[in-house]
C-alpha cells in the first residue's frame, strides 16, 4: 500500500480497539470517554454488552489454552491433563489425544533419571498408556511398543531408535496439537484483527517472494509472524476416507492458506465441512509474536488518540504506525 491509498480509519480503529479490549490491553470505556482520533471526528462504536461478554469468555478460554500449552511445553503433563479435565473434559474422551498425552508423560517420567521416576513410568504404562494404545488408532500399539525402547536407550544417544521420543521438540509438538484441538473445541479464536494480520502478512510475503522484490516492511513482518505452525488437529483415520466435500471448497482452502490438497481435506473434515471454521483453524495455526503485537497495538491506540494518556507519540511511534498501515 502506498501513501496515496485511502484507509478506512473507522474500520481499522474498530478492529484495533476490539483486539485491545479482547486482550485486556486497554479497559473498555464508554463511548464519550474515548478521545477523537486525529484522522476522524468520530470514535469507534462501543460494543454491546453481549459482545463484551462473549469477548471476555473467549479471552478466558484463550488464557486457559495458553496455560495448558505452557504446562505441556514444559513437560508437566499431569498439570496439563488436570487443566483439561477441569475446563475441557470431553477432549480427553478422544483416545488419540489421551494416548499422545500419556506417551509424553511416560517419557517425561523417565527423563527425571531417578528410581522414583522409573517406577512411576512403569506404573504409567500399566495403568494408562497400555490401555490407551489398544484402541487409540491403528498405529498406536506399534508406537507403544516402540516407545518402550526408551527403557533401554540413553537419553543422550542421538543414534538410538527413540532419539525423537526423547527430543524436547516433542513437547512443543504436543503442546501445539492440543492448542489446535482446544481452540476449535472451545471456539476460542483470536480477535479478527490478529487473524487478519496473520493472513495479510502471509499473502504479502508470498506476493513479494513471487515478484522477487523486498518488502518495505520486512523487518517488521518477519519478526511479527513466525515461520513455524502448530500441528493440525486432524483425525488419523481421515487419510483413509473419501472426501465428501466440494472440490471448490478444497481448492479454495488449499490456496488461501498454502495447504496440500490432502491437508485441506483433513482440515475440512475436522471442521465438519465448515469452510470458514476450517479457514480460521488454519490461520490460527500460524504464530504471532504476541508481546510485540501488543506493544504495536498500544502505540497505535496512543497515536490515534483512542486511549487517554499523557504520552506523546514520538517519531519512532509514527514509524510503527506507518508500518501497520502499509499491510
Amino acid at each position: 500500500m502506498d501513501d496515496t491509498t485511502p484507509v478506512n480509519w473507522e474500520a481499522l480503529d474498530a478492529l484495533v480497539v476490539d483486539f485491545a479490549t479482547s486482550e485486556t490491553l486497554i479497559e473498555q470505556q464508554p463511548q464519550e470517554s474515548l478521545m477523537d482520533s486525529p484522522a476522524s471526528p468520530s470514535s469507534p462504536p462501543s460494543p454491546s454488552s453481549s459482545s463484551v461478554s462473549s469477548s471476555s469468555s473467549s479471552y478466558r478460554s484463550r488464557l486457559i489454552i495458553r496455560q495448558i500449552r505452557r504446562c505441556l511445553a514444559a513437560g508437566d503433563i499431569d498439570a496439563g491433563i488436570d487443566l483439561l479435565r477441569a475446563h475441557a473434559p470431553s477432549v480427553l474422551d478422544d483416545h488419540r489425544v489421551l494416548f499422545r498425552l500419556q506417551k509424553q508423560k511416560f517419557i517425561e517420567l523417565l527423563r527425571k533419571g531417578t528410581e522414583e521416576g522409573r517406577d512411576a513410568a512403569i506404573d504409567c504404562i500399566r495403568t494408562a498408556l497400555a490401555p490407551c494404545a489398544l484402541d487409540a488408532y491403528p498405529e498406536a500399539y506399534e508406537e507403544f511398543k516402540h516407545v518402550l525402547l526408551a527403557f533401554i536407550y540413553d537419553i543422550n544417544d542421538q543414534s538410538s531408535p527413540v532419539a525423537n521420543e526423547w527430543s524436547e521438540k516433542r513437547r512443543c509438538e504436543i503442546a501445539g496439537l492440543m492448542t489446535s484441538v482446544l481452540r476449535a473445541h472451545l471456539q476460542a479464536y483470536d480477535p479478527v484483527f490478529a487473524m487478519s494480520l496473520r493472513y495479510l502478512i502471509s499473502i504479502h510475503k508470498t506476493f513479494c517472494f513471487r515478484q522477487g522484490t523486498k518488502s518495505p516492511v520486512s523487518d517488521l513482518t518477519e519478526r511479527l509472524l513466525m515461520e513455524v505452525r502448530d500441528p493440525p488437529a486432524v483425525p488419523q483415520e481421515s487419510f483413509y476416507e473419501a472426501p465428501p466435500f466440494d472440490e471448490v471448497d478444497i481448492q479454495a482452502l488449499a490456496h488461501a492458506v498454502e495447504l496440500t490438497r490432502q491437508g485441506a481435506v483433513d482440515s475440512l473434515r475436522f471442521a465438519k465441512g465448515d469452510l470458514f471454521q476450517a479457514f480460521q483453524n488454519e490461520i490460527c495455526r500460524t504464530k504471532l509474536d504476541m508481546p510485540m503485537l501488543d506493544e504495536l497495538v498500544r502505540e497505535y491506540c496512543v497515536y490515534r488518540g483512542i486511549v487517554r494518556t499523557g504520552f506523546v507519540a514520538s517519531a519512532g511511534d509514527s514509524q510503527t504506525y506507518t508500518a501497520l498501515c502499509c499491510l
